[in-house]
């Protein structure tokens, strides 16, 4: 048996692009905003959590941009720019999550919930 769950290879099957992108970018919103309450803890199992959330947001955020960088993508390029200015911004505010200089996720969640906004 393969590593693909095959409810998710049929929903997947069914839903557009930007419906697969939309539920990805709102498991991970979802993950960050589990851990808002955690951001002050110290505890192994809370900066697990932490850590697993927002490294889970960068890499979706790293992953997408091979897709904007695209010279077949028909992104406008103040878009392209946009949001590759975001992904940047993204991994500073990361970088400093887990170099313990911030606390602060909200930032990366209203970003996230903007996105889906377009994507609606």
């Amino acid at each position: 048996m393969s590593g693909i769950n095959p409810y998710t290879k049929a929903q997947n099957a069914l839903e557009t692009p930007r419906q697969i992108e939309y539920r990805l970018f709102s498991s991970v919103t979802r993950a960050l905003m589990e851990v808002r309450p955690l951001m002050q803890s110290k505890l192994p199992a809370d900066v697990s959590k932490i850590a697993y959330a927002i490294g889970w947001n960068r890499d979706m955020w790293n992953h997408l941009m091979p897709e904007v960088l695209d010279e077949k993508n028909p992104m406008s390029k103040d878009l392209k720019l946009s949001l590759i200015n975001i992904c940047l911004f993204v991994n500073k505010r990361t970088d400093e999550i887990t170099q313990g200089k911030s606390t602060d996720v909200e930032p990366l969640i209203t970003i996230n919930r903007n996105i889906m906004d377009g994507l609606k």
